[in-house]
Protein backbone atom coordinates (compact mmCIF):
# COMPACT_ATOMS: atom_id res chain seq x y z
CA UNK A 1 0.00 0.00 0.00
CA UNK A 2 2.62 2.53 -1.12
CA UNK A 3 0.25 5.53 -1.03
CA UNK A 4 -1.23 4.49 2.34
CA UNK A 5 -4.55 6.00 1.22
CA UNK A 6 -7.85 4.11 0.91
CA UNK A 7 -9.79 5.94 -1.79
CA UNK A 8 -13.01 4.04 -1.02
CA UNK A 9 -13.13 5.52 2.48
CA UNK A 10 -11.11 8.65 1.57
CA UNK A 11 -8.80 8.21 4.52
CA UNK A 12 -5.20 7.44 5.34
CA UNK A 13 -4.49 3.86 6.36
CA UNK A 14 -2.32 3.29 9.41
CA UNK A 15 -1.13 -0.31 9.49
CA UNK A 16 2.43 -0.10 10.75
CA UNK A 17 5.31 -1.55 8.71
CA UNK A 18 4.21 -2.63 5.21
CA UNK A 19 7.43 -3.56 3.38
CA UNK A 20 8.99 -7.01 3.01
CA UNK A 21 10.89 -9.02 0.39
CA UNK A 22 8.44 -10.85 -1.87
CA UNK A 23 9.20 -13.88 -4.07
CA UNK A 24 7.79 -13.74 -7.59
CA UNK A 25 7.89 -15.56 -10.89
CA UNK A 26 9.50 -13.53 -13.69
CA UNK A 27 9.76 -14.17 -17.42
CA UNK A 28 13.17 -14.17 -19.11
CA UNK A 29 14.47 -14.31 -22.64
CA UNK A 30 15.87 -17.57 -24.02
CA UNK A 31 18.65 -19.03 -21.91
CA UNK A 32 17.67 -16.72 -19.03
CA UNK A 33 19.55 -13.94 -20.77
CA UNK A 34 17.53 -10.97 -19.53
CA UNK A 35 14.20 -10.28 -17.84
CA UNK A 36 11.34 -9.47 -20.22
CA UNK A 37 9.52 -7.30 -17.72
CA UNK A 38 9.36 -6.32 -14.06
CA UNK A 39 8.78 -8.78 -11.27
CA UNK A 40 5.04 -8.84 -10.53
CA UNK A 41 2.40 -10.48 -8.35
CA UNK A 42 0.79 -12.47 -9.92
CA UNK A 43 3.64 -13.72 -12.07
CA UNK A 44 3.64 -13.69 -15.89
CA UNK A 45 0.35 -14.70 -17.48
CA UNK A 46 0.68 -18.00 -19.38
CA UNK A 47 -1.77 -18.42 -22.27
CA UNK A 48 -2.47 -21.46 -24.45
CA UNK A 49 -5.07 -23.00 -26.75
CA UNK A 50 -6.51 -26.50 -26.47
CA UNK A 51 -4.33 -28.84 -28.49
CA UNK A 52 -1.09 -27.09 -27.59
CA UNK A 53 1.68 -28.07 -25.19
CA UNK A 54 3.44 -25.71 -22.82
CA UNK A 55 7.18 -26.00 -22.26
CA UNK A 56 8.31 -24.02 -19.23
CA UNK A 57 12.01 -23.61 -18.42
CA UNK A 58 12.20 -22.77 -14.73
CA UNK A 59 15.26 -21.54 -12.83
CA UNK A 60 15.19 -20.98 -9.09
CA UNK A 61 16.84 -17.80 -7.82
CA UNK A 62 15.12 -17.88 -4.44
CA UNK A 63 17.16 -18.82 -1.35
CA UNK A 64 15.16 -22.04 -0.82
CA UNK A 65 13.80 -24.87 -3.02
CA UNK A 66 10.66 -23.86 -4.95
CA UNK A 67 8.71 -25.23 -7.92
CA UNK A 68 5.97 -24.59 -10.48
CA UNK A 69 2.74 -26.59 -10.27
CA UNK A 70 -0.13 -25.99 -12.76
CA UNK A 71 -3.86 -26.34 -12.29
CA UNK A 72 -6.27 -27.56 -14.95
CA UNK A 73 -3.77 -29.09 -17.40
CA UNK A 74 -2.66 -32.62 -18.24
CA UNK A 75 0.87 -33.70 -17.29
CA UNK A 76 2.77 -36.85 -16.49
CA UNK A 77 3.70 -37.70 -12.92
CA UNK A 78 7.23 -36.34 -13.16
CA UNK A 79 5.93 -32.99 -14.45
CA UNK A 80 3.75 -32.38 -11.39
CA UNK A 81 6.06 -29.78 -9.82
CA UNK A 82 5.11 -30.98 -6.33
CA UNK A 83 7.26 -32.06 -3.39
CA UNK A 84 6.40 -35.65 -2.35
CA UNK A 85 8.99 -36.50 0.27
CA UNK A 86 11.15 -39.47 -0.75
CA UNK A 87 9.02 -39.91 -3.90
CA UNK A 88 9.85 -36.42 -5.20
CA UNK A 89 10.86 -35.94 -8.84
CA UNK A 90 13.46 -33.27 -9.75
CA UNK A 91 10.72 -30.81 -10.70
CA UNK A 92 9.30 -31.02 -7.19
CA UNK A 93 12.50 -29.88 -5.48
CA UNK A 94 14.31 -27.23 -7.55
CA UNK A 95 17.24 -26.08 -5.49
CA UNK A 96 18.71 -22.58 -5.60
CA UNK A 97 20.49 -21.97 -8.90
CA UNK A 98 19.11 -25.11 -10.56
CA UNK A 99 16.95 -25.34 -13.68
CA UNK A 100 14.21 -27.79 -14.69
CA UNK A 101 11.94 -27.99 -17.73
CA UNK A 102 8.25 -28.72 -17.30
CA UNK A 103 6.02 -30.07 -20.09
CA UNK A 104 2.30 -29.48 -19.62
CA UNK A 105 -0.35 -30.40 -22.19
CA UNK A 106 -3.67 -28.69 -23.01
CA UNK A 107 -5.92 -31.35 -24.57
CA UNK A 108 -9.59 -30.83 -25.31
CA UNK A 109 -11.47 -30.12 -22.11
CA UNK A 110 -8.78 -28.03 -20.42
CA UNK A 111 -10.06 -24.61 -21.50
CA UNK A 112 -10.61 -22.33 -18.53
CA UNK A 113 -9.21 -19.87 -16.02
CA UNK A 114 -6.40 -21.59 -14.12
CA UNK A 115 -3.19 -20.72 -12.30
CA UNK A 116 0.25 -22.01 -11.33
CA UNK A 117 2.05 -21.79 -7.99
CA UNK A 118 4.88 -23.09 -5.87
CA UNK A 119 4.31 -26.58 -4.47
CA UNK A 120 7.78 -27.23 -3.05
CA UNK A 121 8.93 -28.37 0.38
CA UNK A 122 8.19 -24.99 2.03
CA UNK A 123 4.60 -24.88 0.72
CA UNK A 124 2.61 -22.72 1.44
CA UNK A 125 5.01 -20.02 2.68
CA UNK A 126 6.49 -19.19 -0.78
CA UNK A 127 2.95 -18.86 -2.14
CA UNK A 128 2.17 -16.42 0.67
CA UNK A 129 5.23 -14.42 -0.41
CA UNK A 130 3.88 -14.12 -3.96
CA UNK A 131 4.83 -17.27 -5.93
CA UNK A 132 1.74 -17.72 -8.10
CA UNK A 133 0.49 -16.61 -11.52
CA UNK A 134 -2.39 -16.83 -13.97
CA UNK A 135 -2.86 -19.52 -16.62
CA UNK A 136 -5.54 -19.22 -19.33
CA UNK A 137 -6.46 -21.95 -21.83
CA UNK A 138 -8.87 -21.07 -24.66
CA UNK A 139 -10.84 -23.22 -27.06
CA UNK A 140 -9.63 -23.05 -30.69
CA UNK A 141 -11.29 -20.16 -32.46
CA UNK A 142 -12.60 -18.51 -29.29
CA UNK A 143 -12.49 -14.72 -29.64
CA UNK A 144 -10.09 -12.93 -27.32
CA UNK A 145 -12.00 -10.40 -25.17
CA UNK A 146 -11.51 -6.68 -25.74
CA UNK A 147 -10.57 -6.22 -22.09
CA UNK A 148 -9.08 -9.03 -20.01
CA UNK A 149 -7.94 -8.91 -16.40
CA UNK A 150 -6.46 -11.41 -13.94
CA UNK A 151 -7.15 -10.82 -10.24
CA UNK A 152 -5.76 -12.85 -7.34
CA UNK A 153 -7.49 -12.45 -3.98
CA UNK A 154 -4.94 -13.38 -1.34
CA UNK A 155 -3.25 -12.47 1.94
CA UNK A 156 0.22 -11.58 3.10
CA UNK A 157 0.54 -13.26 6.51
CA UNK A 158 3.17 -12.71 9.25
CA UNK A 159 4.81 -16.19 9.06
CA UNK A 160 5.69 -15.46 5.41
CA UNK A 161 6.35 -11.72 5.51
CA UNK A 162 7.76 -11.06 8.98
CA UNK A 163 5.31 -8.18 9.34
CA UNK A 164 3.29 -7.78 12.52
CA UNK A 165 -0.11 -8.23 10.86
CA UNK A 166 -1.81 -9.79 7.86
CA UNK A 167 -2.90 -7.83 4.79
CA UNK A 168 -5.88 -8.60 2.53
CA UNK A 169 -4.71 -8.08 -1.05
CA UNK A 170 -5.59 -8.03 -4.71
CA UNK A 171 -2.51 -8.75 -6.86
CA UNK A 172 -0.10 -7.89 -4.07
CA UNK A 173 -1.65 -4.57 -3.08
CA UNK A 174 -4.19 -3.41 -0.49
CA UNK A 175 -6.93 -0.75 -0.60
CA UNK A 176 -8.87 0.94 -3.38
CA UNK A 177 -6.71 3.15 -5.54
CA UNK A 178 -3.65 1.00 -4.79
CA UNK A 179 -5.03 -2.35 -5.98
CA UNK A 180 -5.42 -2.74 -9.77
CA UNK A 181 -7.76 -0.19 -11.37
CA UNK A 182 -9.61 -1.89 -14.24
CA UNK A 183 -10.96 0.08 -17.19
CA UNK A 184 -13.28 -0.57 -20.14
CA UNK A 185 -15.63 1.17 -22.56
CA UNK A 186 -19.31 0.58 -23.18
CA UNK A 187 -19.67 -2.18 -25.77
CA UNK A 188 -16.43 -3.96 -24.81
CA UNK A 189 -16.33 -7.72 -24.41
CA UNK A 190 -14.89 -7.96 -20.87
CA UNK A 191 -13.46 -11.02 -19.14
CA UNK A 192 -12.12 -11.12 -15.58
CA UNK A 193 -10.23 -14.17 -14.31
CA UNK A 194 -10.30 -14.74 -10.53
CA UNK A 195 -8.21 -16.98 -8.30
CA UNK A 196 -8.17 -17.62 -4.55
CA UNK A 197 -4.60 -17.82 -3.27
CA UNK A 198 -4.87 -18.06 0.51
CA UNK A 199 -6.67 -20.08 3.21
CA UNK A 200 -9.82 -17.95 3.13
CA UNK A 201 -13.11 -18.01 1.33
CA UNK A 202 -13.79 -14.86 -0.69
CA UNK A 203 -16.43 -13.51 -3.00
CA UNK A 204 -16.12 -11.44 -6.16
CA UNK A 205 -18.68 -8.66 -6.34
CA UNK A 206 -18.72 -6.09 -9.16
CA UNK A 207 -21.03 -3.15 -8.58
CA UNK A 208 -23.52 -2.31 -11.32
CA UNK A 209 -22.86 -5.51 -13.29
CA UNK A 210 -23.92 -9.10 -13.56
CA UNK A 211 -22.92 -12.13 -15.62
CA UNK A 212 -24.43 -15.46 -16.64
CA UNK A 213 -22.79 -18.68 -15.44
CA UNK A 214 -22.63 -21.82 -17.61
CA UNK A 215 -25.68 -23.26 -15.84
CA UNK A 216 -27.72 -20.18 -16.72
CA UNK A 217 -27.72 -18.46 -13.31
CA UNK A 218 -27.34 -14.69 -13.41
CA UNK A 219 -25.08 -13.53 -10.56
CA UNK A 220 -23.22 -10.46 -9.36
CA UNK A 221 -21.45 -11.98 -6.35
CA UNK A 222 -19.64 -15.34 -6.59
CA UNK A 223 -18.12 -17.27 -3.71
CA UNK A 224 -14.80 -19.07 -4.15
CA UNK A 225 -12.35 -20.78 -1.84
CA UNK A 226 -8.67 -21.72 -1.55
CA UNK A 227 -7.32 -22.90 -4.89
CA UNK A 228 -10.50 -22.02 -6.80
CA UNK A 229 -10.35 -20.17 -10.10
CA UNK A 230 -12.98 -19.05 -12.59
CA UNK A 231 -13.74 -16.44 -15.21
CA UNK A 232 -16.63 -14.00 -15.61
CA UNK A 233 -17.49 -12.54 -19.01
CA UNK A 234 -20.00 -9.90 -20.07
CA UNK A 235 -20.61 -7.15 -22.60
CA UNK A 236 -20.07 -3.78 -20.93
CA UNK A 237 -23.25 -1.69 -20.78
CA UNK A 238 -23.01 0.55 -17.71
CA UNK A 239 -20.66 3.56 -17.59
CA UNK A 240 -19.36 4.96 -14.32
CA UNK A 241 -16.90 4.54 -11.48
CA UNK A 242 -17.61 1.19 -9.87
CA UNK A 243 -16.16 -0.84 -7.02
CA UNK A 244 -15.12 -4.48 -7.21
CA UNK A 245 -14.37 -6.24 -3.94
CA UNK A 246 -14.60 -9.25 -1.69
CA UNK A 247 -17.92 -9.26 0.14
CA UNK A 248 -16.47 -10.87 3.23
CA UNK A 249 -16.74 -7.57 5.05
CA UNK A 250 -13.57 -7.94 7.11
CA UNK A 251 -11.61 -8.56 3.88
CA UNK A 252 -13.28 -5.61 2.13
CA UNK A 253 -12.43 -3.15 4.88
CA UNK A 254 -8.94 -4.60 5.23
CA UNK A 255 -8.11 -3.63 1.64
CA UNK A 256 -9.53 -6.27 -0.73
CA UNK A 257 -11.25 -3.83 -3.09
CA UNK A 258 -10.56 -1.76 -6.21
CA UNK A 259 -11.94 0.53 -8.91
CA UNK A 260 -13.57 -0.47 -12.19
CA UNK A 261 -13.87 2.53 -14.54
CA UNK A 262 -16.21 2.43 -17.55
CA UNK A 263 -16.36 5.19 -20.19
Amino acid sequence: MPTKVDQMMNQRVRKGRTRFTAWTYRQYSAGFGAPLGPATIPGPLIEATEGEALVVHFRNRCPSPVTMHPHGLFYSNEMDGAYKGKYTDPGGFVQTGKTVTYLWECPEGTAGSWFYHDHGPLDPLPLYRGLFGGLIVRKPGDPVPDREFVLAFHSFIPPATGLRRAFSCVNGRSFTGVTPTLSARVGDDVQIHLMGMDDNFHTFHLHGHRWTEPGGNVVDNKTFGPGDSFGVRFTEDNPGRWLYHCHVFSHLHDGMSGWYLVE
